[in-house]
C-alpha cells in the first residue's frame, strides 16, 4: 500500500533576515546549511536569534526591544588573505565584523536605528565585483549627463570600502548601482567592454531596495550630501523603470533635504569644504534643477526650485583629474592653428576645452525652459478663477522664433565639439563630448516643442516642426540616444503629441500624406532605439499598425467618394439627356458608362487634394500619446506603458 504524500508544513516563524525584510520565509530543500530560500540567495546565515514576542495587543508600558542582526563572517580577500574589513589602521575582529562599523554609524547618524541592516551589508560584500562593474558603467553612460560624483575620489573610496562604514555613502553607492544596472538592462551599453550577464545579478531592484532602506526615515538624521545624492539617483532610476510616483517621492525627499541643508545657497554651505566637495555640490544642484524642469514638462506638477532663488555657481569647467582636495590644477596647453596662419599648428597655445562647457550650456537651456514653461502655465492659469498679476511686471511672452533666434546665436558661439555629434569612439574622454552634443540637441528640441506649445499655428507649421525635430534626432548616433535611454522617449513623445494634434484636426490628402511620412520616420527611429529598452518594446510596430489602420480607412473613403462622384456624374448626364438645357439645338446627349464617368471625374479634379476631412475618433483611440494636455498633465505626455 502506497503511503500518502506528506503534506508540506508552513514555516511557523520567519528567520531574522526575512523578518527584517518583511518577506516570505520558505525553506530551501537542497541547501546543505538548512537555510531558507532568501538567506541562501543572499548568502547569509539563516538565524532565529531575535527574542520571541508575545502575540496580541501590547501593553502601553511595554517597550520595543531592538533585534540583533545575524552575525556574518568576514570574507577573505584574494590578496594575501586580507579581510575586507581591514580598513586603514582599524582592524575589525573577523568574528563580529559589524560591531565597530555599527558604532561608527550610530555615532554619526543619531538615533535613526543605528547602522545599516546587516543583511544589506552582507549583500554588498557578496556583490562586491558587480558593484565595481556597475560603478564603471555609471561613469561610461550616466556620468556624462549626471556627473554627481568626482570620479577619482569616489573610486578611491570604493577601493577602501568606505561605503561600508558610511551610511550616506552606502545609500548613494547602492543608488548609483541601481541606475547603472537599469540602464544596462535597457540596452544603454555601447562600448563592448561589458557583457550583460556580468551586470544582471543582483538585479537593479535589489540595489534600489538597499538604497531605499539606507535613507533614515527621520530626515533630520539624513545629514550630508550623500543622502541628497542617493535620493537624486533613486529619482532618475525610477524614471528609467517607468515608476513615476516613485520618482516624485524621491525627488521630493531630495528637495526637502536641500532645503534643510541649504544647498540652494553657497553662503549656507559648510566653510571647510574641499574643492572636490564644492564641485560635487554644484553639479548635484544643477543636475537636479534640470531634472526638476524636465519632470514638470513631461509629467506636470510644480517647479520646486527657481533659477532666481538659486545662489549656486556653475561647476568649474575643469576635468576631474585636475580637481583635488587641495585645489585646482591646470591641464596642459594644446597647440591650435591661428587665424592668421591656419597651417601653423604651433602658433597659438591655449587651454583645452572641458566637456563641462557643453554641460553648463545645457543648464542654460533648462533655465530658458523654465521661463518657457511659465509662459505656457500662465495661459492655463487664466482659467483657474484667480486674479492675474503678470501685467504688473510687464511679462510679455516672446514668440518661438524670437527665443530660438537668441538661443541659436548662443549655440553658434559654442566650440565645434558641441555642435557636431561624432560617432562613438569607446574612449570615455572623447565620448564625453559626444554625449554633451547629443544632450544639447535633445534639449534644444525640447525647448522648441515647449515654445511651440505656447502658440497657435497651422497644420503645415506643425508638420514643419515635427519634421525638423525628427531630422535632428535621426542624425545623432544611436549609441548616444540609447545611453540617454528612457528620458529620450519623452522627447519623442512630444513629437508624437504634435503629430497627434494634426491627426485629430481637419486634414487634406496632402497634409495626411505628410503626417503619414513623419509617423513612419518616427517608427523607424523607435525601432532603432527599442532593441533593449523594454518600455519602448513594440512601440514602432504599434505605430506602424496605427498608420496601416488609417491607410485602410483612407482607401475605403476614397473608393466611396469616387463611387459617389461617378454616380453624380452619370445622374447629371441622364438629366441632360432628358432635358438638354443649354445644349446646342438638335444636339444629342449620350449618357456615360461607369468607366467613362470615373475617368471624367478624375480628370475633372473631383478628387480634390485640398478638400478637408476629419478622421473618426475611434481610429485614434489607440494613439500612443494623449491629445489633450492641461494643467494637471505634462506638456509632452508619453503613452508607451
Amino acid at each position: 500500500m502506497s503511503q500518502r504524500p506528506r503534506k508540506l508544513q508552513r514555516v511557523s516563524k520567519a528567520c531574522d533576515f526575512c523578518n527584517r525584510r518583511s518577506i516570505k520565509c520558505s525553506k530551501k530543500g537542497d541547501d546543505p546549511l538548512g537555510r531558507c530560500q532568501n538567506c541562501a540567495d543572499f548568502d547569509v546565515p539563516c538565524t532565529f536569534d531575535r527574542p520571541a514576542k508575545r502575540r496580541g495587543v501590547k501593553s502601553s508600558r511595554a517597550s520595543a526591544a531592538q533585534d540583533d542582526g545575524p552575525t556574518v563572517k568576514s570574507p577573505v580577500g584574494a590578496a594575501g588573505g586580507r579581510s575586507l574589513f581591514d580598513f586603514g589602521q582599524r582592524t575589525v575582529r573577523t568574528g563580529d565584523p559589524w560591531g565597530s562599523l555599527s558604532a561608527l554609524w550610530s555615532a554619526s547618524e543619531g538615533n535613526d536605528g543605528g547602522a545599516l541592516r546587516n543583511s544589506w551589508r552582507a549583500f554588498a560584500i557578496a556583490s562586491d565585483q558587480t558593484i565595481r562593474n556597475l560603478v564603471q558603467v555609471y561613469f561610461e553612460i550616466v556620468y556624462p549627463i549626471f556627473p554627481l560624483f568626482h570620479r577619482p575620489s569616489f573610486l578611491e573610496k570604493l577601493d577602501r570600502y568606505e561605503y561600508l562604514k558610511d551610511q550616506g555613502l552606502f545609500a548613494s553607492t547602492m543608488a548609483v548601482c541601481a541606475l547603472a544596472s537599469a540602464r544596462a538592462r535597457d540596452g544603454a551599453l555601447y562600448s563592448g567592454r561589458w557583457h550583460l550577464s556580468q551586470l544582471a545579478e543582483p538585479p537593479s531592484e535589489a540595489f534600489m531596495a538597499a538604497a531605499k532602506d539606507s535613507i533614515p526615515k527621520d530626515l533630520t538624521n539624513a545629514k550630508g550630501v550623500d543622502f541628497m545624492r542617493a535620493c537624486a539617483f533613486l529619482a532618475i532610476a525610477s524614471i528609467q523603470n517607468g515608476q513615476i510616483k516613485s520618482m516624485q517621492q524621491y525627488s521630493g525627499l531630495y528637495h526637502t533635504l536641500i532645503a534643510m541643508e541649504g544647498l540652494y545657497d553657497e553662503k549656507l554651505w559648510p566653510k571647510n569644504l574641499s574643492p572636490i566637495e564644492i564641485e560635487e555640490r554644484r553639479r548635484l544642484f544643477w543636475s537636479i534643477y534640470t531634472l526638476d524642469i524636465y519632470s514638470s514638462i513631461v509629467w506636470g506638477g510644480i517647479i520646486r526650485h527657481r533659477e532666481a532663488h538659486s545662489m549656486v555657481r556653475y561647476p568649474t569647467e575643469i576635468d576631474d583629474d585636475y580637481i583635488t582636495s587641495s585645489g585646482y590644477g591646470m591641464p596642459p596647453t594644446v597647440q591650435t592653428p591661428s587665424a592668421s596662419s591656419p597651417n601653423d599648428i604651433t602658433a597659438v597655445p591655449c587651454q583645452p576645452v572641458s566637456w563641462l562647457r557643453g554641460w553648463n550650456f545645457t543648464t542654460d537651456l533648462y533655465r530658458i525652459l523654465e521661463h518657457a514653461v511659465d509662459g505656457l502655465r500662465r495661459r492655463w492659469s487664466q482659467g483657474n478663477w484667480t486674479s492675474q498679476f503678470q501685467a504688473l511686471y510687464g511679462r510679455n511672452s516672446m514668440s518661438e522664433s524670437a527665443v530660438m533666434e537668441q538661443v541659436l546665436a548662443m549655440y553658434s558661439a559654442l566650440p565645434s565639439q558641441f555642435r557636431e555629434t561624432l560617432p562613438v569612439t569607446c574612449d570615455p574622454a572623447k565620448d564625453l563630448f559626444g554625449f554633451q552634443s547629443a544632450n544639447i540637441q535633445a534639449t534644444l528640441q525640447l525647448l522648441r516643442m515647449v515654445l511651440f506649445s505656447t502658440e497657435d499655428i497651422g497644420v503645415e507649421r506643425k508638420c514643419d516642426v515635427a519634421g525638423e525635430l525628427l531630422s535632428v534626432f535621426s542624425k545623432v548616433p544611436v549609441e548616444y540616444l540609447k545611453a540617454i535611454s528612457s528620458p529620450l522617449l519623452h522627447h519623442l513623445g512630444g513629437i508624437g503629441y504634435i503629430l497627434g494634434s494634426v491627426m485629430e484636426g481637419s486634414l487634406s490628402e496632402v497634409s495626411y500624406r505628410r503626417v503619414r511620412t513623419l509617423l513612419l520616420e518616427m517608427a523607424d527611429l523607435l525601432r532603432r532605439l527599442e532593441s533593449g529598452l523594454h518600455r519602448a518594446a513594440g512601440a514602432s510596430e504599434r505605430l506602424k499598425s496605427q498608420v496601416d489602420r488609417i491607410d485602410d480607412y483612407m482607401r475605403t473613403q476614397r473608393a466611396l467618394n469616387m463611387n459617389a462622384a461617378v454616380q453624380q456624374q452619370q445622374h447629371q448626364q441622364q438629366q441632360n439627356a432628358i432635358n438638354p438645357a443649354g445644349a446646342e439645338a438638335g444636339g444629342t446627349v449620350v449618357p456615360l458608362t461607369y468607366n467613362q464617368a470615373q475617368a471624367q471625374a478624375q480628370a475633372g479634379g473631383l478628387e480634390d487634394q485640398l478638400s478637408q476631412f476629419q478622421l473618426p475618433p475611434e481610429l485614434l483611440e489607440d494613439w500612443p500619446w494623449p491629445f489633450d494636455s492641461g494643467p494637471s498633465e505634462g506638456l509632452l505626455p508619453l503613452g508607451f506603458e
